[in-house]
């Protein structure tokens, strides 16, 4: 089934994707808590970190947060804000939303919505991306997530 079976006058076309950077952040020991809606809250500050991408490299500013909910199927609905100081010394904030899933190896993979603010200037296109992560957090490594960044092109 597409839209076109639906009504509108062509197919949509299945989106094109461009890898545009890979980022590894580093965290801090999380603070967690049951909620009272049986969930579990685990909070991992974000310590640093690197973005490295064809002209487009930075590093992770100390002070973010992924705000992870867990969820009773052992996924975790995960919210991650922080600043990347770009080589150039612009400064840009990134939220990742999304979930991550846990795999038998005791790895959690998942997928993203990444969204940049952007001031004006040469990394406009930042903020008019539209971006999609894929997202690991291996196994015994409390102290990284990886994840990469593909924009969907319009």
């Amino acid at each position: 089934m597409s839209c076109e079976g639906l009504g509108a006058s062509r197919p949509l076309e299945q989106p094109k994707l461009e890898f545009r950077a890979a980022i590894r952040a580093d965290l801090g020991p999380a603070e967690e808590f049951a909620t009272t809606n049986g969930t579990t809250r685990a909070v991992f500050p974000i310590t640093g970190g690197v973005l490295r991408g064809e002209g487009l490299d930075g590093e992770i500013v100390s002070g973010g947060a992924d705000w992870a909910l867990g969820l009773p199927d052992g996924s975790y609905a995960i919210e991650a804000r922080y600043l990347i100081r770009l080589d150039d010394g612009t400064v840009v904030s990134i939220t990742n939303a999304g979930r991550m899933v846990p795999q038998a190896d005791g790895s959690y993979l998942g997928r993203t919505r990444a969204e940049f603010e952007v001031p004006a200037g040469p990394h406009d296109w930042l903020g008019k991306a539209v971006f999609f992560g894929t997202a690991m957090a291996e196994p015994d490594d409390d102290d990284h997530v990886y994840i990469e960044l593909w924009e969907a092109v319009i």
